[in-house]
């Protein structure tokens, strides 16, 4: 071999192990994968922390068969297999972890915990499971969304929290202006969604869109704002004195 044949060989070995195995290397065996379908129900008992760490071993060829174990009777077993899947930290992960989010017949818990987990790993992929749930008749579920919507900058996100600003539920809709506010730091004179009919919501999301529209093209996100609730807007003139009380005398001085 040549030295000119040499050096090719070893740039591509390097380059190889840059980039790392290809597809089939990654894909397991058949018997290794009867192998770690065997570890599924043992993700519920005794032995559940010894079946998360096999899997976490095996890593991300271990997710299609985590994928079977989001469809299996037992609760733990899915809430752990989703659990696992967050410790592989691979995206392709994502594709079931929405349709699980998504799944209406899916039990509340189960589902919170694949939106979230699906959310931390590819915020902008986690988008059609967002709108989605959105439409949820459970309110658990679509204050999940407005609470998820928070890690993923996206504009269709906004889109979608105007939408639940006329939710039925003041509490999601005041959830959707919460994150809305982190993202844009618009607040309106009068508005509290914590407190309001649902007339006003309906108003209130329209005045909203309004903004939208003009504002979309230009708009940028920007950095996350403190955690925590909106500042409270303060009226001209200040908040008026409850009725039947008088105002607080300065103490006297002394002279």
């Amino acid at each position: 071999m040549t030295h000119r044949a040499s050096l090719s060989v070893v740039l591509a070995l390097g380059l190889a192990l840059i980039i790392g195995p290809g597809p089939a290397a990654l894909a397991l065996t058949e018997e290794e994968t009867k192998r770690a379908e065997a570890l599924i129900p043992l993700l519920d008992g005794e032995q559940e922390f010894w079946a998360i760490g096999e899997f976490v071993h095996i890593g991300p060829p271990a997710i299609p068969v985590l994928a079977k174990g989001l469809r299996h009777p037992s609760r733990r077993v899915r809430i752990n297999a989703i659990e696992t899947m967050s410790m592989i930290k691979d995206k392709a992960a994502v594709p079931f972890l929405d349709a699980v989010a998504a799944n209406e017949e899916e039990i509340p818990a189960v589902r919170e915990k694949a939106l979230r987990v699906a959310v931390r790993m590819d915020p902008l992929r986690a988008v059609s499971a967002l709108q989605a749930m959105a439409k949820d008749p459970s309110e658990t579920i679509r204050n999940a969304v407005v609470s998820e919507s928070r890690f993923v900058k996206d504009k269709a996100v906004i889109d979608l929290l105007i939408t639940l600003l006329a939710d039925n539920s003041s509490s999601v809709a005041d959830g959707a202006f919460r994150t809305l506010w982190n993202f844009t730091g618009r607040m309106v004179e009068g508005q509290d969604f914590a407190q309001s009919t649902k007339e006003e919501r309906l108003a209130w999301a329209k005045n909203w869109a309004r903004w939208w529209t003009d504002n979309r093209d230009q708009f940028q996100f920007a950095p996350d704002r403190p955690a925590g609730p909106p500042p409270i807007m303060i009226p001209p003139g200040g908040f008026p004195m409850p009725p039947g009380e008088k105002p607080i005398q300065p103490p006297p001085e002394n002279y």
